[in-house]
C-alpha cells in the first residue's frame, strides 16, 4: 500500500528513503506533528498499526513478523515458514 509513496519519492533526485538516523528522523517527526498542530510520539504509529491490523483480521503470526516481535511458539518460530506473498496478502487486508 505504501509502493506508490515509495515510488514518487524515488523520483526526487538525491531523495532519502530510508538514510535517517533515528535523531533525524525524531527531528523530522516533531516537525511534522508542530506543522499539523498534533502531539504523537513515533511509537504510536506502532500501535495504530498493530490494532488496525488486528481489527482487520490479520494471522497473529504473520502480524508478529511484519513487526518483528518475538514468536514464542515453537511450532511457528521453528515449523512454520512465511512466504513474503502470505505477508503482503496479510497487510492488504488493511483497510
Amino acid at each position: 500500500k505504501i509502493l506508490p509513496l515509495i515510488a514518487k519519492r524515488a523520483e526526487i533526485p538525491g531523495a532519502l528513503l530510508f538514510g535517517l538516523n533515528y535523531e533525524q528522523y525524531r527531528y523530522s517527526y516533531k516537525k511534522i506533528m508542530k506543522a499539523l498542530g498534533m502531539n504523537h510520539k513515533p511509537h504510536e504509529t506502532r500501535h495504530t498499526f498493530i490494532s488496525r491490523a488486528k481489527e482487520s483480521g490479520l494471522d497473529e503470526y504473520c502480524l508478529k513478523l511484519i513487526v518483528g516481535h518475538a514468536i514464542s511458539d515453537l511450532t511457528e518460530r521453528v515449523y512454520t515458514h512465511r512466504q513474503v506473498e502470505q505477508l503482503k496478502d496479510e497487510i492488504n487486508k488493511i483497510q
